[in-house]
């Protein structure tokens, strides 16, 4: 629960940021989604949790549904996914809610929120430096911060 929250607090955070430069986003949205984005942990704690949060949610909310899938890291690309056994697509985070919310779960380690450099060694201890994924997590970080340091022209 504590890690949920975290994320959730830590989205909204960096949402009310991008707001706040006049860039449209849903910050309601990314707090409520934050909250459920794993909640597929019920079935699984392996790389499938965001499929199996997906086929939960579904039914409720597509959108929702989208960020459980599209969550770990900076999202899973269509041969990783084939690689880690998932069904074979696209798992990168589309629209601007679902980028806040991949954000900011990799800032959060249990229930702490870390650097993007803490980040990144966690990432590349487990996947190895200079993995596609761990490239992935350091362009998001580059694109959520210019967001939330730049105002919209």
């Amino acid at each position: 629960m504590g890690h949920v929250t975290a994320v959730s607090k830590n989205a909204k955070g960096i949402a009310e940021k991008i707001k706040s430069n006049g860039y449209p986003i849903d910050v309601e949205f990314v707090e409520v989604a934050a909250l459920l984005h794993d909640i597929g942990r019920c079935r699984t704690h392996g790389i499938m949790h965001g499929i199996e949060g997906a086929k939960i949610m579904q039914d409720i909310s597509p959108e929702i549904a989208r960020v459980c899938e599209r969550h770990i890291g900076a999202g899973i690309d269509r041969k990783e996914a084939a690689a880690l056994g998932l069904p074979p697509k696209d798992y990168l985070p589309e629209t601007l809610e679902e980028k806040v919310i991949a954000h900011a779960d990799n800032l959060v380690q249990g229930d702490k929120i870390v650097s993007i450099d803490e980040a990144l060694k966690e990432f590349e201890g487990k996947l190895g430096i200079g993995h596609p994924a761990v490239e992935r997590v350091k362009k998001l970080d580059e694109y959520i911060e210019g967001l939330c340091k730049n105002a919209k022209t």
